[in-house]
C-alpha cells in the first residue's frame, strides 16, 4: 500500500498528510519559524526605525545638549533671522506670585508688565505700524 491509502481503503487527507509530514521533520519547521520571525523583524526595524528617528531629529534637534543632529541651534537661529523675525507677545500684567527653585526655597516674584516691544510705546493699541 502507498502512504496516501490506508489499511481502511479511504484516501488520505491533506490534513492528515500535513501532519504526518510535520512529526517527521520537526528540525525543518523550527527553521522555518526561526527564518520568518528574522526577516518580519528585519521589515520592522528597516522600515519603521529609520522613519520614527528622522521624525525624532527633525522634532527635537536642539533640545538635547552634547548631541549631534541634522541641525544645529545657531543654524536654525540664522535660518529663521533670514526668513521672518519673531514676534514679541502681546503687552499683559504679570500677577504677583510665589516660586519655588530647585533647592526648595519659595521666593515672592512681585507684579510686573510683559511684552510688546519698545518700539511699540508710541503706538496706539490696535493700529499696526505702516
Amino acid at each position: 500500500m502507498t502512504d496516501s491509502t490506508p489499511e481502511d481503503g479511504e484516501p488520505t487527507t491533506f490534513r492528515e498528510k500535513a501532519k504526518d509530514w510535520v512529526d517527521k521533520h520537526p528540525r525543518t519547521i523550527h527553521f522555518a519559524k526561526a527564518a520568518v520571525a528574522t526577516v518580519g523583524m528585519a521589515v520592522v526595524v528597516g522600515v519603521l526605525a529609520p522613519r520614527g528617528t528622522a521624525e525624532n531629529e527633525a522634532e527635537f534637534s536642539g533640545h538635547a545638549e552634547g548631541t549631534t543632529g541634522p541641525k544645529s541651534v545657531d543654524s536654525a537661529a540664522d535660518s529663521a533671522e533670514g526668513t521672518e523675525q519673531r514676534k514679541s507677545p502681546d503687552r499683559h500684567n504679570v500677577v504677583p506670585h510665589r516660586r519655588r527653585l530647585k533647592d526648595g526655597r519659595e521666593i515672592v516674584v512681585s507684579g510686573y508688565e510683559r511684552g510688546g516691544s519698545s518700539e511699540d510705546e508710541d503706538e496706539v493699541p490696535g493700529k499696526a505700524a505702516a
